[in-house]
């Protein structure tokens, strides 16, 4: 009994099972186009994760610069407030984050392309 990847989900299961119990994809042998284009369409959904992330990380970047700006006083305050500063943290590391995963996500594609 092996694990194998599931070609649709890439979730581990066994060898021996007739459909995957994550998907419910019957476990079939599959042509050298159908596991590319199921492939391509993995990395396509999960490309798109990895930008609307980034751009989540950047809306919380700006949102919060400008909310530590217009907070009372006017300007950039010492000690800055805490709500704005946080989101800057969160959005600046969610941003690298982001960006990291799309550099891998490449990375992966052409080792195995």
């Amino acid at each position: 009994m092996a694990l194998i990847r599931c070609p649709h989900c890439h979730k581990r299961i066994s060898n021996r099972v007739k459909a995957c119990p994550h998907c419910d994809e019957a476990l079939v042998e599959l042509s050298p186009e159908e596991l590319e284009r199921l492939a391509s369409r993995r990395y396509k959904r999960q490309r798109f994760l990895a930008l609307n992330l980034s751009y989540l990380g950047l809306t919380l970047l700006v949102f919060g610069a400008i909310w530590w700006y217009v907070a009372e006083p006017q300007g950039w305050v010492l000690p800055p407030p805490l709500i704005p500063v946080a989101m800057i943290v969160i959005g600046a590391a969610d941003y690298v984050a982001a960006r990291a995963w799309m550099l891998w996500l490449g990375i992966q594609r052409r080792r195995s392309g």
